[in-house]
């Protein structure tokens, strides 16, 4: 494989990642509008607001640059069938992360995703990326279960 072709599909990569972000930043929105903060300033409908500009704005960046990046690395016009079975992978796990968090509570199920979606994408230690994607959900949970005071899916182990 060529530098040139394993740039086109990092940007391509991108491009879809940049895409991904602004649709969940718009479901994230939807979601938002339907919380109430009362009457205080900064409530449970606050911290939904934020993220959900936060992914547009950054996902609508990150695919525009990368669209752009896309058109220097024309050299290799055809998608190849493993882009598109990666991308299928990456649906499949985010479809099935959406299921089994109600079940298998958000920390599991987010480590999960965070460390398929890491070996999915090419990082090179999967133990070590299971180890990372289980980091970043506990500290998520406790940030939004702990300082927010919104509860994320416990599960059936309480976290």
């Amino acid at each position: 494989m060529t530098g040139g072709t394993d740039r086109r599909r990092t940007a391509l990569a991108s491009v879809i990642l940049g895409a991904l972000m602004v649709v969940l930043g718009l479901v994230v929105l939807v979601q938002a509008v339907r919380l109430d903060n009362g009457d205080h300033a900064i409530g449970p409908a606050t911290m939904p607001w934020v993220i959900s500009a936060l992914l547009v704005v950054v996902g609508a960046l990150v695919a525009l640059r990368s669209a752009r990046d896309l058109g220097a690395w024309r050299d290799d016009p055809q998608t190849s069938p493993q882009d598109w079975k990666r991308a299928a992978v990456l649906l499949a796990v985010l479809v099935a992360f959406a299921v089994v968090a109600p079940y298998l509570g958000y920390v599991v199920s987010a480590t999960l995703l965070f460390g398929t979606v890491a070996v999915v994408l090419g990082a090179p230690a999967r133990l070590r990326s299971y180890a990372y994607g289980w980091c970043v959900a506990v500290v998520v949970f406790l940030v939004f279960d702990v300082v927010i005071g919104i509860s994320l899916p416990a599960g059936p182990w309480g976290f």
